[in-house]
């Protein structure tokens, strides 16, 4: 199961969760505090405190800041079954 740690109203988590709502697969959002001192569990887990950031299993793909590409890219490399991406 994927867990994302996230925000509702940052546009970074925004595009990752219609992304994957795009690619049919199920996960758990893990909304967490604006202040960043506050999101000690992820911190925990991912090293950082930015978001958003994706738990795959054993895979950590930690947040930037203002910045998801590398989570998308992560997310259409492993779940992407479309024609185009074969």
């Amino acid at each position: 199961m994927l867990t994302l740690f996230q925000r509702e109203t940052c546009p970074y988590c925004r595009s990752v969760r219609e992304r994957m709502t795009q690619l049919g697969l199920d996960y758990i959002c893990i909304n967490l505090p604006k202040t960043r001192t506050e999101r000690v569990v992820m911190q925990k887990i991912t090293g950082n405190h930015f978001i958003p950031a994706l738990i795959d299993g054993k895979n950590v793909i930690p947040g930037k800041l203002e910045f998801n590409q590398h989570i998308l890219d992560y997310l259409n490399l492993h779940f992407d079954r479309s024609e185009n991406q074969r």
